[in-house]
């Protein structure tokens, strides 16, 4: 890393570095260790973006965190659509983790439809197996087009 910055200086400056300079250096650019250090790039269309995600015990002094906070403020409008985007497949994972059926996103989405009865589901496995809710006795399917 220290070869890569010195070949970034001129030449005449590069060389006037002492061996105890040098070392400083190659202290001072060793990057810090982070309990989460996540990095990623992503292809979009004929480019690539990147993600980075640093996390790990907070040893920034209370000044440079202000210097930083105004330099790069949190609430930019790329920022929000980043964070509601994330925030959203969160929601989208949870739901499908929690394994929600179709019939509980229609009942959730369109809570004014009545349900229909299915008679030839009479028992309830054979309702839930078709992805259909058994409630009081009854096979209900809540996902049916009304206008049929």
């Amino acid at each position: 890393m220290l070869d890569d910055v010195l070949a970034r200086m001129a030449p005449e400056v590069a060389v006037t570095f002492t061996p105890a300079q040098r070392e400083a250096l190659q202290v001072a650019l060793t990057p810090r260790q982070h309990r989460v250090n996540l990095r990623l790039s992503i292809p979009l269309g004929l480019t690539r973006i990147y993600v980075v995600l640093l996390a790990g015990t907070e040893t920034r002094s209370p000044q440079r965190r202000r210097l930083e906070a105004a330099q790069h403020p949190v609430w930019t409008p790329l920022n929000v659509l980043v964070i509601g985007s994330a925030i959203g497949t969160c929601i989208v994972l949870l739901l499908a983790a929690l394994q929600l059926t179709t019939t509980d996103l229609s009942q959730l989405f369109n809570p004014g439809a009545a349900p229909a009865g299915i008679p030839f589901k009479a028992d309830r496995s054979s309702c839930e197996e078709s992805g259909r809710t058994w409630q009081d006795g009854t096979c209900l399917d809540f996902g049916h087009d009304p206008t049929f």
